[in-house]
């Protein structure tokens, strides 16, 4: 080939993806509240799970102020597994087929973690 000409643009056939939207600070704060996403339990219905998580949180959040010190991961995961078994036993929700979480289980509790101290100390989540 001549050293002016440009190779040809050759076309894959395939129409060109879009561009994935950022995520809204909802959509990661419903991440961060569903143990779908770090437990892989599966509640129902689903979008009531986020709101009931975090009415947890604020609980869990008052529970800090009055003992003066914040929880661990081993407390918080203990305090979420019994939560999220009296919500099923309380009829309030139902459980499906566990999935695959998408994050550890260390993860999703360290925003559960992140989340009670702000809201401990009066900060939005």
């Amino acid at each position: 080939m001549p050293k002016n000409r440009k190779p040809p643009i050759r076309s894959s056939g395939h129409a060109r993806l879009p561009q994935p939207r950022p995520w809204s600070a909802n959509q990661v704060r419903d991440l961060l509240t569903n143990p779908m996403y770090g437990y892989g339990i599966v509640l129902e219905p689903a979008d009531q799970v986020p709101a009931a998580i975090q009415l947890f949180e604020q609980q869990l959040a008052d529970e800090q102020n009055k003992r003066g010190f914040g929880f661990t991961l081993q407390e918080l995961d203990q305090r979420f597994q019994s939560f999220f078994t009296s919500l099923v036993e309380g009829g309030s929700f139902t459980r499906g087929n566990d999935t695959q979480p998408i994050i550890d289980k260390e993860t999703w509790l360290h925003a559960q973690q992140v989340a009670i101290g702000r809201l401990a100390r009066g900060e939005p989540t």
